[in-house]
């Protein structure tokens, strides 16, 4: 490969890399200010006296997705029987919620 081929392919690559940098960072944050935002409405109906079934039922959601996310990404007998618990965890909040 030329000198000026491998430049391009070299500059490609850095800015492939800056991209998922860039976007890495950017999940972070949302997912710190979709954190925050929950504990702030979680914190008001408390104060409020309100039910929190459905926060809790989206924090076990969020769970599962990770655990899958994990599942997919390698199988272990742990990570197998944290998806039993949450499934059924996550089944038994939906439940609570029409209840």
């Amino acid at each position: 490969m030329n000198e000026k081929k491998f430049l391009k392919v070299a500059q490609k690559e850095n800015r492939d890399e800056g991209k998922l940098s860039e976007l890495k960072n950017m999940t972070a944050v949302h997912y710190v200010m979709l954190l925050l935002a929950w504990l702030f409405i979680f914190t008001v109906r408390l104060f409020q006296h309100e039910r929190t079934d459905d926060l809790f039922f989206m924090i076990l959601f969020l769970a599962l997705g990770h655990e899958l996310y994990m599942l997919k990404k390698k199988n272990s007998f742990v990570t197998i029987i944290t998806v039993i618990i949450l499934v059924v965890a996550n089944v038994t909040a939906v439940w609570s919620l029409f209840v």
